[in-house]
C-alpha cells in the first residue's frame, strides 16, 4: 500500500474547515500520525509550522460528548 503524500494547499484547506489537528486530519481521511508528520514540513507566513498554528488544547469549539447516563427505574 502506497503512502498518500498530503499537500501544503491540502493543510490549508483542512485548517480552514476544521478547529483542530486531529479533526484536520480526519477531514483528509488519513492517521493522525501521517497528517502530523506532513503538517510539522510546511511553515505558515509566521514561520511556524503548520501544525503548531492549528493546535487547540484546550477544544474550544470542540463537543466533548459529556452526557450523563440516564438511569432505568423499573
Amino acid at each position: 500500500m502506497r503512502k498518500k503524500i498530503i499537500s501544503k494547499d491540502m493543510i490549508e484547506r483542512a485548517m480552514k474547515h476544521t478547529k483542530s489537528n486531529m479533526s484536520a486530519a480526519r477531514f483528509l481521511g488519513c492517521s493522525y500520525p501521517h497528517y502530523k508528520q506532513y503538517a510539522k514540513l510546511y511553515k505558515n507566513e509566521e514561520g511556524q509550522t503548520l501544525f503548531e498554528a492549528h493546535l487547540n488544547r484546550q477544544g474550544r469549539g470542540i463537543s466533548k460528548h459529556l452526557y450523563k447516563k440516564k438511569t432505568l427505574h423499573l
